[in-house]
């Protein structure tokens, strides 16, 4: 009698030309619907965060000191002492002086700002390391005055190799507009060109040495330091020093270690890459989240198919129910039978819900594109998740997560009728069978 609840479970589940055959498929149907789609999209927000740290990595910095107090507030500390205490730590690959802003970027008069990095193309500058990885064209120049610029934006302004650019201060240019809204409207012609005259704009030409993948390096230009401190009024000083760290995972860690050390002086911070990009990284996790809740629904409707099959097969059953409880069959036995049929209809439908999700997650790139043909909209777009193709990455755990509780479910839903259909007197079976 072991194997009889199994054996009966797949009796009923054969194909018939039947009402039970139809929901029964449409049962498994849903199960493949909500693995389905769960594999797919929790997958791709896995492989979307994944990525994204990934690329943060590989192009912010891991850390940045830099001092909160302006340069006229209080004595200055040392940033080259600085700068050699920091690089001697045993967490720190490379500590590399930056001044940091945003300028005004001119090409025949495409003006747009952007925010650079100035620095030394010193050997042990980690940072720039791995920014060459990043290069499209050119090469990483920061000797004399140069600009290093991103693909998308030397395309946006009409700029390419070997041209140059004139780069504004952004501080000068708000001072420019400043002092020009104040020349009184109805001052006279000439003076107020002479006026003008004495409005200045702190401006350097500047040649375009190479370009980056905006996919994969960010948004930010590089020019030399001397040129970031020139345009933001740095003298010899630096507006930070930059940190690569040897575990950029554990960079909160790591600095705030640093920091309890007393190694950094009273009037400095620092900021990490997580902390810089933290509200994108909990949207995405909070995303996550609520797409469990929201893709959990698709599961509970397909339990509730699973339910409702149930129902009808312990209907349709009743009098060999009644026959096999005269026979002396036990209730838990007539459980079994039906969750049996639950569980079996949950595992095919498991199954080909991974199936299909797999599928899809392989083509996803695809009908992205042909998506983007018929809608004329890109559902993924570079400007949003900073990632060129849909990424996808399946965790074990989630696998492991989405099955069983779509297994639990189905087996849940199929207890409750098959529950009541073991405790049916034989009696009453038989004569309403009859």
């Amino acid at each position: 009698m072991q194997s009889a609840p199994l054996f009966l479970a797949l009796r009923y589940l054969r194909p018939t030309r039947s009402f039970i055959s139809v929901i029964t498929v449409i049962s498994m149907l849903g199960v493949m619907l909500g693995v389905g789609v769960l594999v797919f999209v929790m997958s791709v927000f896995s492989g979307w965060q994944r990525e994204f740290r990934q690329m943060l990595i590989g192009f912010e910095p891991h850390a940045m000191v830099q001092p909160m107090s302006s340069r006229d507030e209080g004595p200055k500390a040392d940033w080259r002492e600085l700068r050699k205490t920091l690089a001697a730590h045993p967490d720190v690959v490379s500590a590399v002086p930056v001044a940091e802003g945003v300028v005004v970027v001119e090409n025949e008069g495409n003006l747009q700002g952007v925010n650079v990095i100035g620095m030394t193309d010193d050997a042990d500058n980690g940072l720039l390391q791995k920014l060459t990885k990043h290069i499209k064209e050119g090469s990483f120049d920061l000797k004399g005055d140069t600009i290093i610029l991103t693909d998308k934006f030397a395309r946006e302004i009409g700029a390419k190799i070997g041209d140059t650019l004139v780069v504004h201060a952004a501080d000068s240019v708000n001072q420019f507009i400043q002092q020009v809204r104040e020349i009184p409207e109805d001052t006279e012609e000439k003076k107020r060109a002479e006026a003008l005259d004495n409005v200045t704009v702190l401006s350097k030409d500047l040649k375009l040495v190479a370009t980056l993948r905006a996919d994969t390096a960010g948004q930010r230009g590089y020019v030399p330091l001397h040129v970031a401190q020139e345009f933001f009024n740095l003298e010899s000083g630096v507006s930070g020093i930059e940190l690569e760290l040897k575990q950029p995972d554990a960079a909160e860690g790591i600095m705030q270690a640093i920091y309890q050390s007393g190694t950094l002086p009273e009037t400095w911070g620092y900021r990490t890459w997580d902390q810089q990009h933290g509200m994108m990284l909990e949207s995405v996790e909070n995303q996550r989240t609520m797409m469990w809740f929201l893709l959990l629904f698709i599961m509970l409707v397909a339990a509730i198919c699973v339910m409702n099959t149930t129902i009808t097969v312990t209907v349709k059953k009743r009098r060999e129910i009644g026959i096999l409880t005269a026979l002396g069959t036990r209730a838990w036995q007539i459980i079994a039978i039906f969750v049996s049929q639950a569980g079996i209809v949950a595992l095919v439908g498991v199954a080909a819900g991974l199936a299909g999700g797999f599928f899809f997650l392989s083509i996803r790139n695809v009908l992205r594109e042909q998506i983007a043909g018929l809608t004329g909209r890109d559902i993924f777009p570079q400007d949003i998740y900073f990632l060129s193709s849909i990424p996808a990455h399946t965790n074990l755990s989630d696998l492991l997560f989405i099955c069983s509780t779509a297994v639990a479910l189905c087996l849940v839903a199929a207890l409750v009728p098959a529950w009541f259909a073991a405790r049916v007197d034989p009696a009453v079976a038989l004569r309403d069978g009859g």
